[in-house]
């Protein structure tokens, strides 16, 4: 830049001395080209009347949710997965929509938690998907399938990274469930997928055989109790079957085995004593754990029907849910 205003300065020189004003217009020259220049290599290849985008605001909601067609929900692997941990996320198209499927009741609707668009917290946070609990009041039916829902991002993001997915309220008490998924995470029936079960299953084997709980793990003795309780030991696959009865135990129910008849039921089976006996009168706990050869979805509600506790053969049906655990007094 130097050589180039010595330049214009020798030309000026060798036509004759400039006037004052004539000075003062070449130095507001010189300045306001040195100015330029100088922005030009501050800010190499920007237009400086171009301002750069403003990036969009955290809580921006993308398109309402949509149902999943039947095909997508026969992708393979994909029931195996929802029966172990109750969800899972996938990519419909990476880094613009995501597929969310869970398992539940197949009437569906209020028997199932229901999701709102998905959402995006503050950059770098996760997509975020809100759910609305089942409705209480609500019959379902006891048959499971899976359901999905197909939800548009508010803008693209990128899938270099894994992407964290967060599933809010899905498991009630505005509890959050993280999931993250890569961009090889796909949603793909394929042709190889197979078909979705829409009713429960044929029985499984059955499991181990029945060992008795230690009086001192079991809860306390309520005379009131009429009928068999259940309880989690390990949710999904180890199960607590508590009875009451007379001190006598010959007296009591016989444990046979558990099997599972379901993604998230299981039969347990007693045998009624046969004989007349002399029972006392005292009220006594007795309890069992019964290992499932089959697991059953730990993260679902389960139904259990326990057969032979009484001597009309007759059966119970009793909800368990993933929190009733077994618990020492």
């Amino acid at each position: 830049m130097r050589r180039s205003e010595s330049h214009s300065l020798t030309a000026i020189a060798s036509a004759g001395a400039p006037s004052a004003r004539s000075r003062r217009m070449l130095a507001l020259v010189a300045l306001t080209g040195s100015a330029a220049l100088l922005a030009a290599c501050a800010s190499p290849g920007t237009s400086p009347t171009t301002a750069p985008p403003e990036p969009s605001a955290a809580g921006d909601t993308g398109a309402a949710p949509v149902a999943l067609a039947d095909d997508l929900l026969q992708a393979e692997g994909l029931f195996d997965e929802v029966s172990s941990e109750g969800y899972a996320v996938r990519w419909v198209e990476p880094g613009e929509s995501i597929a969310v499927v869970i398992g539940g009741s197949g009437g569906g609707g209020g028997c199932i938690p229901q999701p709102h668009a998905a959402e995006l917290g503050a950059v770098g946070a996760a997509v975020v998907v809100s759910f609305d609990p089942p409705d209480a009041a609500i019959a379902c039916t006891a048959d499971y399938r899976l359901h999905g829902w197909g939800l548009a991002l508010p803008m693209s993001v990128p899938v270099d990274l894994p992407t964290v997915v967060e599933l809010v309220n899905l498991r009630g008490e505005d509890e959050t469930t993280e999931v993250r998924i890569g961009a090889d995470n796909l949603l793909d029936a394929g042709p190889t997928a197979d078909p979705q079960p829409s009713l429960i299953p044929e029985p499984s084997a059955e499991g181990a055989a029945p060992s008795p709980i230690p009086p001192d793990q079991l809860p306390e003795a309520d005379v009131t109790m009429q009928d068999a309780q259940v309880r989690w030991i390990e949710p999904g696959r180890r199960l607590a079957v508590i009875l009451g009865g007379s001190g006598v135990a010959e007296c009591v129910p016989t444990p046979v085995a558990a099997r599972t008849t379901g993604i998230s039921a299981i039969a347990v089976s007693f045998e009624f004593p046969s004989e007349p006996m002399d029972c006392s009168a005292d009220f006594h706990l007795y309890g069992w754990q019964f290992e499932l050869e089959e697991p059953v979805s730990g993260t679902l509600p389960a139904e259990v029907t326990v057969t032979g506790t009484t001597a009309a053969d007759s059966s119970t049906v009793l909800a368990l849910q993933p929190d009733d655990l077994l618990s020492a007094p």
